[in-house]
């Protein structure tokens, strides 16, 4: 894996998470033979024609199909390639759970599945195209392993690490065209090690996807009220870091988890079935989507009107530390 250059880092930020993968595969194509992707429909908009003009016996359009997207995924990864399937999030896994879950999870295949524009992204398009809930199906699958990469760079770390790991990966995008570069030098990225972006005593802050940005500069406004404010990368969903959450429950006074995903199935309910474990940890506080359906509106609309905005994150930590 080669180092990208802080310039095309900016330049995917720009973009991006739909560019920073397409790029990003067409860098792993370059190093493996092994390498396909397959799509239901949407090599443009997906931002795959780059990788089409440069492998075109490598990519495969199944049309509007995600669960024949999955099925023929599957059968590439039993004959020892190495697919990359990639759909819009509402659709995958929604829309094909009992394929990945038989033909994927069930033969523990090397198949990833890539869910473009998750969370509310697509928010004028309505709640058809909102994907508030992949991460609840996905973690419910045996073998498979769940993560959502914060910025363009950890979406290149994400990519090459899982050409190596064994077994099915579901890859969740979060983010708008603009998302911040947070990781613009190189940095260590492992599957199932979270990140501790920043130290602090009193508030952890567990973020996972490109809501991270905005765990940040609510710690930041934290800091300048005197709370000392921790934020965790927890860029894998499944397997959690429990390492990291020992640590947390340990030495944090309060613990908020902050995602763009239902409140139910997601990060927050994670970390709360494995706190219910410890006789004494700290309180939970969950920042989510909530458990409805949304009005249509743009992504802005939508991560302001759920509190998943710095102020109001930091807000609600007002509310309830100590």
């Amino acid at each position: 894996m080669t180092n990208i250059s802080l310039e095309t880092l900016k330049e995917w930020s720009k973009l991006g998470h739909r560019n920073s993968f397409g790029e990003s595969i067409i860098h792993l194509a370059r190093e493996r033979e092994d390498v396909v992707v397959v799509n239901a429909d949407i090599t443009t908009t997906a931002r795959l024609v780059n990788f089409k003009n440069e492998f075109p016996d490598r990519i495969f359009n199944v049309g509007i199909a995600e669960q024949n997207l999955i099925g023929f995924s599957a059968g590439l990864a039993r004959e020892g390639l190495m697919p990359f399937a990639v759909t819009v999030a509402a659709f995958v896994p929604m829309r094909c759970a009992e394929q990945m879950r038989m033909m994927l999870g069930y033969m523990n295949l090397n198949g990833r599945v890539v869910g473009i524009e998750s969370g509310c992204r697509f928010g004028p398009l309505g709640n058809t195209h909102f994907a508030m809930d992949d991460i609840a199906v996905t973690r419910t699958i045996p073998n498979f392993t769940v993560i959502s990469p914060s910025d363009p760079h950890q979406i290149y770390k994400t990519v090459f690490a899982v050409a190596e790991h064994q077994g099915p990966v579901h890859i969740r995008l979060t983010g708008a065209p603009g998302f911040p570069l947070l990781y613009p030098d190189d940095f260590d990225f492992e599957i199932g090690k979270a990140i501790e972006y920043r130290p602090g005593k009193d508030v952890a802050i567990i973020t996972t996807g490109s809501v991270l940005s905005e765990g940040i500069r609510a710690a930041e406004i934290l800091e300048k009220k005197g709370i000392s404010t921790r934020v965790i990368d927890m860029h894998t969903l499944k397997p959690l870091d429990l390492n990291m959450l020992d640590s947390v429950f340990a030495e944090n006074s309060l613990v908020v988890t902050v995602e763009e995903h239902s409140i139910i199935g997601g990060l927050g309910s994670a970390v709360a079935s494995y706190k219910a474990g410890f006789a004494n940890s700290p309180k939970q506080v969950m920042c989510s989507l909530g458990d409805s359906f949304k009005k249509i509106g743009n992504y802005a609309f939508h991560m302001k009107n759920a509190g998943l905005v710095a102020e109001d994150i930091a807000e609600k930590v007002l509310q309830n530390v100590d």
